[in-house]
């Protein structure tokens, strides 16, 4: 496939962009003072891996508003806000920082945390379990991808200065863990699902009971999802009522996987059982990034290679929609606003290092945001998720 380039991405953007604020008969750029009136204000978290920082985006303008570094936070991919948004909690290799979000637009710096000394282990996935709106409360899990363990630490516990002591750690060893990603709960219920994805294996599902800190091993310990070698599940969404998980697959022949992984494995999460696998088109490669929107009835996958928007309708499990974001790739992740209004896509290197923004409605590309330390962004986190 040929490689586009970045202008050749900026161009389409801005086309599209153009033609959308024409339809509405606006013509209001992004960045624009009288663009605050096109959707309500909510700050999204761009973790940016090459420059090391935090980059914030007002949502109601898609400015830049902050970019925030620390010398403890490295390579950072993923992160998470405490349900009491006072708190987010910053992955990194070896490290992990956390950021007082009193002010959601100015995060500051509070303090690092070690979970394993001397470890270059990147940690990615991390979940809030029993945390409430009105206190720092509740546990934090941490998933280490490169040392395939799970940390989980009181949240009060990390709000201490002397080093923490984890509640529960996870391991290969003891709980079967390989190369952990992205963990999320299931609603409704006390389980805490947890991606593996061993490049040399078949990914596959867990379940942890987040309460009693125990893996839960009924039906089955583990479910692969399209039982393939490279297959990397990836992330994961929930519909509303927890019955069913949409499931990305990350694998590529560019990252070390023995093929390209095309599915999406709808899971009955009752069951612990597949369901289905859905395949992508042959130009949306790898549909790793998952959110969802169930008062819509839809779930939106970022395929990584020639990155696309995949709308999937939920009653039909059909794909509504392929929506060409340009470029080569990688796409790094897809995040909903927590009003459901737009959608952002972080694009990474080496092709371009932006974020685009679609309109939810509408499906167009509204936006393309770019910055001086918006280099290698591998995710955009909301309060909301």
């Amino acid at each position: 496939m040929q490689k586009r380039s970045a202008a050749w991405f900026l161009a389409v953007t801005f086309f599209a962009y153009m033609a959308h604020a024409g339809c509405a008969g606006t013509g209001v750029q992004a960045g624009s003072p009288g663009s605050a009136a096109r959707g309500e204000r909510h700050y999204g978290y761009v973790m940016s891996q090459v420059s090391n920082a935090i980059v914030v985006i007002d949502t109601s303008t898609n400015e830049v508003v902050r970019r925030v570094k620390h010398a403890d936070m490295v390579k950072p991919a993923g992160g998470r806000f405490h349900p009491s948004l006072k708190r987010y909690y910053a992955g990194g290799s070896g490290k992990i920082t956390i950021w007082d979000t009193t002010d959601l637009s100015h995060p500051t710096y509070l303090r690092t945390v070690i979970p394993a000394a001397g470890s270059t282990g990147e940690y990615r996935g991390f979940l809030i379990h029993r945390g409430s709106r009105t206190a720092i409360d509740g546990t934090v899990w941490m998933a280490s991808i490169q040392d395939s363990k799970v940390y989980v630490y009181r949240a009060a516990d990390l709000e201490r200065a002397a080093t923490p002591t984890p509640a529960k750690v996870f391991d290969a060893a003891g709980a079967g863990i390989s190369v952990p990603h992205f963990i999320m709960s299931r609603p409704g219920t006390s389980e805490i699902w947890l991606t593996n994805r061993p490049v040399n294996g078949k990914g596959f599902l867990m379940r942890f009971d987040g309460d009693a800190h125990t893996v839960i091993t009924t039906p089955t310990a583990r479910l692969e999802t399209a039982s393939t070698v490279g297959d990397e599940p990836n992330e994961l969404s929930f519909s509303s009522d927890g019955r069913l998980a949409y499931v990305g697959h990350h694998g590529h022949v560019i990252t070390g996987s023995p093929a390209n992984q095309m599915n999406v494995a709808i899971v009955d999460a009752t069951r612990f059982t597949l369901k289905k696998l859905y395949p992508m088109i042959a130009t949306a490669t790898t549909p790793g990034y998952v959110d969802i929107d169930p008062a819509s009835g839809r779930v939106y996958f970022a395929t990584k290679w020639s990155p696309n928007l995949v709308v999937f309708d939920i009653k039909t499990e059909q794909v509504l929609r392929y929506i060409d974001l340009g470029g080569f790739g990688p796409g790094y992740g897809v995040a909903l606003t927590p009003d459901k209004n737009r959608l952002y896509i972080p694009l990474g290197v080496p092709a371009q290092s932006a974020v685009a923004v679609v309109d939810a409605k509408t499906l167009t590309v509204v936006a393309n945001i770019v910055d001086s330390e918006l280099i290698g962004p591998r995710a955009v986190r909301f309060t909301s998720y």
